[in-house]
């Protein structure tokens, strides 16, 4: 709101946002099976604190992760330069098809970022090297959540009720591409070993 005098988002999106990444998803990702080297790693001090080991830092970054994702897809959503949305040309009544179109875009890319979050979040270790689809509750859960966002964004009637429009195709393919990069920026830092299991020495 203070770079482009609007919010990329709408009350009512946020409440669907999280009550279709906070629920079903939550809640298959504590039913995730114990992982086999569990044993192997080093009991935790009971006066550690729950951001201990770097946590803290890694949720920082990824709230900016996030927040960065979905403020390129409310630029892309809109098809505005730049140096416009900076001008405030999204508080022109003329351009309400625009912001639409950003709110739209962002919508959809913060909500289906956070489902595949989930999937980052069921190990420390690589997701390809447990197997990215063994929790077959967080399987269905994705599926279901991603149906109802489907349901809100290309449904006339609710779409309508939650300011949504339909986008280009180019629009929808770059909201993918942005919906992936959690996977690829996570999948890169367990490899380089800024998120890794603590082990016994």
């Amino acid at each position: 709101m203070l770079m482009w005098h609007t919010s990329p988002l709408l009350s009512m999106q946020l409440l669907w946002i999280n009550l279709v990444t906070d629920s079903l998803p939550a809640i298959a990702l504590g039913m995730e099976a114990v992982e086999k080297d569990v044993m192997d790693r080093k009991p935790k001090p009971k006066n550690e604190g729950i951001f201990a080991n770097g946590l803290g830092v890694r949720v920082a970054i990824q709230g900016v992760m996030f927040a960065l994702l979905t403020l390129a897809a409310f630029w892309v959503g809109t098809g505005l330069p730049l140096a416009d949305m900076f001008n405030g040309v999204l508080l022109d009544e003329a351009h309400e098809w625009n912001l639409v179109g950003g709110q739209t875009l962002a919508f959809m890319v913060l909500a289906l970022c956070q489902i595949v979050q989930a999937y980052n979040m069921r190990s420390e270790h690589s997701l390809f090297k447990i197997g990215p689809f063994g929790n077959k509750n967080l399987n269905l859960a994705a599926l279901a959540s991603t149906a109802l966002m489907a349901f809100v964004l290309f449904v006339p009637g609710v779409q309508g009720i939650f300011n949504l429009r339909y986008l280009t195709w180019q629009q929808y393919l770059i909201g993918v591409i942005l919906i992936f990069v959690p996977l690829l920026v996570m999948e890169l830092a367990k490899m380089l070993g800024f998120i890794k299991a603590h082990k016994h020495e």
